[in-house]
């Protein structure tokens, strides 16, 4: 039963994104997978993970698991290593930069799989890959700041909601209402995942949204109800409309300020994450080292 501990020598590193998307490629696998955290030193359920990728472990601990992956939020090397020692445990470190490798390397020796460089902004990949240590290099990715209907209606002054099914929809793009040269439908399919901000007395453009197949709110502001129509084709599309007291502009200073804090809180971005990482890593050579002895 090999021991894989994700952990980090900082604080928001991202090592729950990064983790279940490895947790996700080793159930995609068919191995019997259990991830957890610690608790009084033993390791338990990882019940955030366990939730967004439905893992049901009734009927299954660590000790009888094929693959045991284990999410560390100490940030101190030494209790880290102590945790290492315990479990027999390998660890991938995910690192903002290559400040701490020499440290890492020095303290983990072979328990150590490799480091994942995240969070790097795309024009600042200036790490070298000769460090045969490094797993991959991820550039910073917008979508985990990403937000639902429901975080979007709870942001602002919501006064109503038409049509509450999707709400825990991704929504990815911003889209302001107003006068633009191109054809209604095709300016709102440059996007995905799109909120349509409007005035709620601009018919024409809220039906040119959702004639465009991208998108997943409506919002309607000056707390004004959008027409019977566009209420009855956003309901025939399950798009809900939600109806906030605040105007345009002030709607999107709101949405603008909640972005400062984030979570990684739903399955698509588990299923984003997976994808991120199987564009970035060899799993096979990956999953090979995990199985491995610690020592030959």
């Amino acid at each position: 039963m090999p021991v894989i501990c994700i952990s980090s020598s900082e604080k928001d590193s991202g090592k729950t994104a990064i983790l279940s998307g490895i947790v996700k490629e080793s159930l995609d696998r068919g191995i019997k997978t259990y991830v957890g955290e610690l608790e009084n030193d033993e390791i338990v359920e990882h019940k955030k993970i366990n939730e967004l990728l439905d893992i049901n472990n009734k009927n299954s601990s660590h000790s009888n698991s094929d693959l045991v992956f284990l999410e560390l939020n100490q940030n101190d090397l030494t209790s880290q290593k102590k945790v290492l020692d315990k479990f027999d445990a390998k660890v991938i470190f995910i690192e903002k930069n290559d400040d701490n490798f020499v440290n890492i390397e020095k303290s983990f020796n072979d328990r150590l799989v490799g480091f994942i460089v995240n969070g790097v902004m795309k024009y600042k990949k200036n790490l070298s890959n000769d460090n045969k240590k490094i797993i991959a290099i991820l550039e910073e990715q917008r979508f985990f700041m990403t937000k639902t209907v429901d975080d979007i209606s709870n942001s602002l002054t919501t006064s109503k909601i038409i049509g509450d099914q999707n709400t825990d929809k991704i929504i990815e793009n911003y889209l302001i209402g107003g006068f633009v040269l191109d054809w209604g439908p095709e300016y709102f399919s440059t996007r995905k995942n799109v909120a349509l901000v409007v005035r709620g007395d601009r018919p024409d453009v809220q039906l040119s949204a959702l004639q465009s197949g991208t998108l997943n709110v409506l919002i309607a502001t000056n707390n004004i109800t959008p027409v019977e129509y566009v209420i009855y084709e956003a309901k025939k599309l399950k798009i809900p409309i939600v109806i906030v007291e605040e105007n345009t502009e002030e709607s999107i200073g709101k949405l603008s300020d909640s972005f400062e804090t984030y979570a990684f809180d739903h399955n698509d971005k588990v299923l984003y994450s997976n994808k991120l990482l199987n564009e970035n890593i060899n799993f096979e050579e990956l999953f090979d080292v995990f199985s491995a002895p610690i020592t030959k």
